[in-house]
């Protein structure tokens, strides 16, 4: 009896130990944006990935957006030291379909759209890589529309390009 009791005990030792091994560690920083820190802690892993971000709440600390965006990744690129190249930020973005409309509904009022090829990077979303891979183009067919309801100071110039077919688009913006 006493060694049937004896491996009963040690069984729900065993299973306790086992099921508490299962369980995700814990942070002990209070941080509610774990989950955010973990995701671009991963992005930057990625080849390619690095300097890209997806924070919604930083992003419009450079550039305005008029709309939430239901998928975002950015970057910002420094100016060069010689002066040859102008800060500048290169976001993609995909609004939903009526907010979509009014983005290019309101860049229409400003100048037409013209159709313009861009260059893919590393760490814009699958999506748009793998329409470049599967179309055999050198870049994305776009319709490229002045980017005026976006800019914020210093970011003066710049384009915003919706990729066809799609509601993502692509932001490119300069400081002078």
């Amino acid at each position: 009896m006493a060694h049937r009791s004896f491996l009963i005990v040690l069984s729900l030792c065993l299973l306790i130990n086992t099921l508490g091994g299962c369980s995700k560690p814990t942070s002990n920083t209070g941080n509610s944006n774990n989950q955010t820190d973990q995701a671009n802690a991963d992005r930057a892993v990625e080849p390619g990935m690095e300097g890209a971000k997806d924070n919604a709440d930083e992003l419009e600390t450079l550039v305005k957006l008029p709309y939430e965006p239901e998928d975002l990744v950015w970057k910002e690129f420094p100016a060069a030291a010689d002066g040859s190249t102008a800060r500048r930020v290169l976001a993609v973005f995909q609004f939903g379909v009526a907010d979509a409309k009014k983005v290019v509904e309101n860049a229409s009022h400003v100048r037409p759209g013209s159709p313009v090829l861009l260059p893919t990077e590393k760490w814009f979303p699958k999506e748009l890589i793998t329409q470049t891979e599967v179309s055999g183009e050198e870049g994305i067919r776009a319709t490229s529309y002045a980017a005026d309801e976006f800019l914020n100071a210093p970011f003066s110039a710049g384009t915003l390009s919706r990729v066809d077919n799609t509601d993502f688009f692509v932001l490119e913006v300069f400081a002078k």
